[in-house]
């Protein structure tokens, strides 16, 4: 028996796409088989839905695209969507399911019994084009596959899971099996029981592997008589494996990517079998995989492009979630945590968009999270006390603009020097990829979107939050800056000194402690060095400190500490940022900061608290000079200053 191969290529040769196979009209059966699982079917079921069905109508508008957002903003959501609207339903004779038609009108009727697609878009934007719906409901023959389950120690246990995500593919076109495309001498069933067979399909070689998903859109453009829309979901997912793993060999990561490459572009480029595709991918790595597909049009998250606006919610969206929640009033608390990922729509009007995941877990449970991968948390706990990550990732925090260079096009090169940082902790002179890659993982974003060279800042809170928590370890903090526990000892008795006298002596005294901590290790460089070290010290020692989240969103005092009845209002200043809110926030703490710091019981509204308030504004100037401006009791602000680090 000849390989499977050549007996491919006999039975392809002078095919003619523009001539459909005809299908017999005696089939009864109307029993609908390709029900696999839909992520779609969930999320319509759900009390809480915002509208993205517009989406479906601006992709058809392309051939093929690729498009890019952070983990968490309803890429596999919205293409689950899609394939329902658009593929074809069928019986179990591989029969599409006739829809029912308004012959006067010249579209569908508004119920059609016999589709369960059909439900699932009943009252959404999109059946409002009744044409449309018409031309293109239930029109397609679909193949859907998912690449994040390419993950594996070696090249040939990526055969193996390919195998496994080519046989899923094919038994959700079970129907063919039956149909009769077989009838015909253009095509051999015994090739698609090679896919189609789990056992047989296990045994598949590397070219029947490679060959596997062009040949099923043959086979269902030419059973359907029209050619396939094909989705891909995750398809950097090994590539982004190779970054988090660093278990294969060089050779064995080559020869990962140049499959996927190959199949790639086998697929989506010069493809007569398949007229459209939509892949899902992160910016960097995707177009990676995708390089040589160069007809797909890459739709990237930070930059302008009309599908933006169906990934993630905006602001009019999550307003329209809470009033039908009856929490409304909660609009504030949101935007303060989630909003950042501030972006220029295709009109030049600034667009914030928020995590699809963690506003609907929001409402679900009323938590402030994100969806962050745990691999990712992990590994950066590990770097951050790289002299060349940890002052970088402080400089961003800070609100200093922090340039890093920007490229879209990786190479096999970058890949293995970012899994080199990951996995080894091995960081070379040039860093910026990898945050350009913690960037496209939505821990960053860029304030300049779509040139040569980006501004990192913290898109909101809650990334604040994920650097904040590793930052302030003690242990990180301690390993990295050698501080001595005399040291901080005499930094936090200068605090309760203060907290005692009140008084300008015990202001420079706590100065001149600062000053000598600043210069006993590593010199600080930021505003949230500065900040967070000494936090840390002071959680140690005090029972109620509470650090606030400093961003550009957030202009409420930093930390807040209560020793005995005095509450210390304490603000962080660098010499490359100033921060222009004293006035602000001694006008505004009494009201603000107690409501927000828990600290009613210490403090009730109404009772003669004045006396007991300390204002610290720490400033770190250039030369290292620790210089405090202070104020007792909302009384007029004075200055004091340390000596120096160049003393």
């Amino acid at each position: 028996m000849e390989p499977p191969v050549l007996r491919r290529l006999k039975v392809m040769k002078g095919h003619n796409m523009k001539k459909p196979i005809k299908k017999p009209s005696n089939a009864t059966a109307t029993r609908e088989i390709n029900t696999h699982y839909s992520y779609y079917d969930w999320h319509y079921n759900q009390p809480f839905y915002v509208d993205k069905t517009l989406l479906i109508k601006k992709l058809l508008k392309v051939n093929h695209v690729m498009i890019s957002a952070p983990s968490g903003f309803g890429k596999t959501l919205n293409m689950d969507m899609v394939r329902r609207f658009l593929e074809i339903e069928v019986d179990e004779d591989g029969k599409a399911i006739k829809l029912d038609v308004d012959e006067d009108k010249g579209c569908l009727k508004s119920v059609q019994t016999k589709s369960k697609n059909f439900k699932l878009f009943e009252g959404k934007k999109i059946l409002e084009d009744k044409k449309f719906v018409f031309k293109h409901f239930g029109k397609y023959p679909t193949v859907h596959v998912d690449f994040s389950e390419l993950v594996g120690n070696d090249y040939e246990e990526i055969l193996v899971k390919f195998r496994k995500i080519l046989n899923k593919a094919f038994r959700q076109h079970a129907y063919l099996e039956k149909c009769s495309l077989w009838d015909t001498e253009i095509h051999n069933k015994d090739t698609f029981m090679e896919y189609f067979d789990p056992v047989k399909c296990a045994s598949l070689d590397e070219c029947d592997v490679r060959d596997g998903l062009d040949l099923l859109s043959r086979f269902l453009h030419d059973h359907h008589g029209k050619a396939v829309y094909m989705f891909i979901d995750e398809v950097d997912a090994p590539a982004n494996a190779l970054v988090y793993q660093n278990i294969m060999t060089t050779k064995d990561s080559k020869k990962t990517i140049s499959l996927l490459q190959r199949i790639t572009k086998g697929l989506l480029k010069g493809n007569e079998f398949i007229e459209r595709s939509l892949t899902h991918a992160c910016q960097q790595t995707g177009s990676f995989i995708l390089q040589d597909a160069n007809n797909v049009r890459r739709c990237y998250f930070m930059k302008h492009h009309t599908l933006r606006k169906f990934y993630g919610f905006e602001e009019a969206e999550v307003k329209d979630l809470l009033e039908k929640a009856g929490r409304l009033e909660d609009f504030n608390k949101i935007k303060e945590q989630f909003n950042g990922y501030n972006t220029i729509s295709v009109d030049g009007i600034d667009t914030n968009m928020y995590s699809t995941w963690a506003i609907m877990n929001y409402l679900k449970t009323g938590n402030f999270n994100l969806h962050w991968s745990g691999g990712i948390l992990h590994k950066l706990k590990e770097l951050i006390g790289h002299d060349k990550i940890r002052p970088k990732i402080a400089q961003i925090m800070s609100n200093e603009m922090n340039k890093i260079e920007y490229s879209v096009m990786l190479s096999m090169c970058h890949i293995e020097s970012l899994s080199k940082i990951l996995c080894n902790g091995e960081v070379n002179e040039d860093c910026d990829f990898f945050f350009q890659f913690l960037m496209e993982q939505g821990f960053f974003r860029p304030t300049n979107p779509g040139g040569f060279t980006v501004n990192l800042v913290i898109p909101n809170r809650s990334a604040y939050s994920v650097f904040d928590e590793i930052m302030r370890s003690i242990d990180s903090i301690n390993k990295y800056y050698n501080h001595f526990p005399d040291l901080i000892e005499n930094f936090t008795e200068s605090l309760e000194d203060l907290a005692r006298s009140r008084n300008k002596d015990a202001v420079y005294a706590l100065a001149e402690n600062i000053d000598v901590l600043f210069r006993s290790g590593k010199t600080f460089e930021t505003k949230y060095e500065l900040q967070s070290i000494l936090d840390a010290y002071m959680i140690q020692k005090f029972r109620h400190v509470f650090p606030q989240c400093k961003t550009s969103l957030h202009t409420k005092c930093d930390t807040v500490l209560v020793i005995a009845d005095v509450m210390f209002i304490i603000e962080y200043e660098g010499w490359r940022f100033s921060n222009s809110s004293y006035g602000q926030i001694l006008d505004e703490a009494y009201n603000t900061l107690v409501e927000e710091s828990s600290l009613k019981e210490i403090f009730p509204k109404n009772t003669p608290t004045v006396k007991n308030r300390i204002y610290l504004k720490i400033h770190l100037d250039k030369l290292g000079k620790i210089s405090i401006k202070y104020s007792f009791n909302n009384m007029e602000s004075k200055t004091v200053a340390s000596k120096g680090a160049q003393n």
